[in-house]
């Protein structure tokens, strides 16, 4: 008999004993049993938890909140405990970022508030209260990282030179990880204490609408524990600290650089990245399909990538490809669709979907909502449509992925999906380009928008700086189809035909108008 080998996951118990509601039938059984949501909310309880928290609770003030909800009930004290609706309350407050991270968002909030205050919340453990919803925060806040830690299949080089990384990566438009791009920088020397002291009081951008000092930031980032932590994402740190751009270059893989015929009307293009374990970004395609490098200073960051037509599992891009719907934190996704996009059925997605659409209220997504179906129609629209071919999906391609360590640099090609997730804290550095050999993706990704001021703007700039250059490339790239339609043809016409195509093709391999049946004899002329 074979043992049953599949690795289960354990859960770490919520702080204030909330369970899924799988749990709710055989506790029911119990002695003591009762349904604590249901005589805690009395009325309330026809409504979603998401709904009695960002609906409902979001109307009251924080006194209010913590001075009369919280002494209702049991129930309604576990949702006044919902961190994301304090950290929301927070940012919103001090969105100057005028405030130090303590022990959670709630304390956060009130201590920020009021200075005296200082008293730390011991946890209350309710009995059989049971919320998915709930419980899926706390899960996605908790989950051990380890297990997304294995697959290497991203293709990892040392000593590479220019002209191996132009053949091999650049031009094919392929990624690739070079292990030793950083081993002369002075940056590979930064830390969080030595980034806070260059930075000093300068306040830079977090992604969840704040700016902060990169030591209070730190602060957090050592100390925080959510399912969708903030993440230091400005690109505006060079100007605010300029001695940073001598610590590190790329030139030595990435000197030509095309978007800087834009001057000071260039779009942002670098960024200084750090956070904490379960940051980082979520699945989508790097702006105006531009290529990247990200280079680790410090930390691990994990990596997920699809080719440009195969749209990850639990994503949705918009018909002209400019928004992304995913699942509301990176966590999410790794959890539903790591290692197990082929059993993902229709209902699951859609059931994955409306829990989303539950968070995109409270997180105050975007993003335009995609029809369940549209991911395998853009999968058919991008695909060749050869008979002969079989159509590329998530269900048949299998993501590239791999781990980016300190002192590693990976290149990410124009087009290509692809998600960060940071396994611990990090701190990295990334550049967006054009070059050469992603121009015309770039200008034609540029014409499809409504606004065509930076598309008129950018091809003015680079016709005055390199005059012709764009008409040499289209014919180059009209001559490349032109042979690869060439060989796909000589291809066809060589290859052995069936049984079938010799009796119903002419000489050109082209079906004929001619037919041929069989069967069995005239039945009239049967005995019966």
């Amino acid at each position: 008999m074979s043992e049953y080998n599949e690795d289960v996951e354990l859960y770490i118990p919520h702080p204030f004993g909330v369970k899924p509601k799988g749990n709710f039938y055989f506790d029911s059984f119990n002695k003591d049993f009762v349904d604590s949501r249901k005589l805690g909310l009395g009325l309330f309880s026809v409504f979603e938890d998401n709904f009695i928290i960002d609906s409902i609770l979001d109307l009251l003030n924080a006194e209010e909140l913590t001075k009369t909800i919280n002494l209702v009930s049991k129930a309604f004290y576990i949702y006044v405990q919902e961190e994301e609706q304090w950290k929301m309350r927070t940012i919103n407050k001090f969105s100057n970022g005028e405030f130090k991270y303590h022990h959670s968002w709630q304390y956060t909030y009130k201590s920020n508030c009021d200075k005296s205050f200082s008293t730390e919340p011991i946890p209350i453990q309710v009995k059989y209260f049971y919320s998915d919803y709930l419980f899926h925060i706390h899960r996605c806040a908790t989950v051990d990282l380890e297990q997304f830690e294995h697959g290497d299949s991203i293709d990892r080089r040392t000593n590479l030179t220019l002209e191996e990384f132009t053949r091999d990566y650049l031009i094919p438009n392929k990624p690739v990880i070079i292990s030793d791009a950083c081993k002369n920088w002075a940056a590979k020397n930064w830390t969080r204490e030595t980034l806070a002291e260059r930075c000093g009081d300068v306040k830079l951008y977090i992604n969840a609408g704040v700016f902060m000092n990169v030591k209070d930031f730190f602060y957090y980032s050592e100390h925080c524990k959510e399912e969708m932590p903030m993440y230091l994402f400005d690109h505006y740190y060079g100007e605010k600290v300029p001695s940073l751009l001598d610590d590190y270059s790329a030139d030595a893989y990435f000197k030509e650089d095309l978007f800087s015929v834009l001057g000071d009307k260039r779009p942002s293009f670098r960024w200084l990245l750090a956070g904490p374990p379960r940051s980082g970004a979520s699945f989508h395609k790097d702006p105006n399909h531009t290529s990247a490098w990200n280079a680790v200073i410090t930390g691990r960051k994990k990596w997920v990538m699809y080719p440009p037509h195969v749209v990850p599992p639990g994503v949705y891009p918009s018909d002209d490809g400019l928004e992304i719907t995913a699942p509301s934190s990176i966590i999410e996704w790794f959890i539903n669709f790591y290692e197990k996009p082929s059993n993902i059925e229709k209902d699951s997605l859609e059931q994955q979907q409306k829990e989303n659409d539950k968070k995109n209220t409270r997180f105050k997504l975007k993003d335009k909502k995609v029809n369940i179906n549209q991911q395998k129609q853009n999968n058919n629209n991008n695909n060749n449509n050869n008979e002969n071919e079989e159509i590329e999906t998530y269900e048949t391609v299998k993501p590239l992925e791999g781990i980016l360590h300190a002192g590693e640099m990976i290149f990410v090609p124009s087009g290509w999906y692809h998600s960060v997730l940071n396994l611990e804290e990090s701190i990295a550095i990334t550049h967006n380009f054009i070059d050469s050999n992603n121009l015309l993706k770039v200008v034609d990704f540029m014409a499809t928008k409504k606004k065509k001021d930076l598309y008129n703007e950018f091809t003015n700039k680079i016709e005055q700086a390199y005059p012709g250059k764009l008409e040499s490339l289209r014919n180059a790239e009209k001559e490349k189809q032109e042979e690869i339609k060439r060989k796909e043809e000589e291809r066809l016409k060589n290859k052995k035909k069936s049984i079938w195509e010799t009796t119903t093709n002419d000489s050109n391999n082209v079906p004929t108008s001619k037919s041929f049946s069989f069967s069995f004899g005239d039945l009239s002329d049967n005995d019966d």
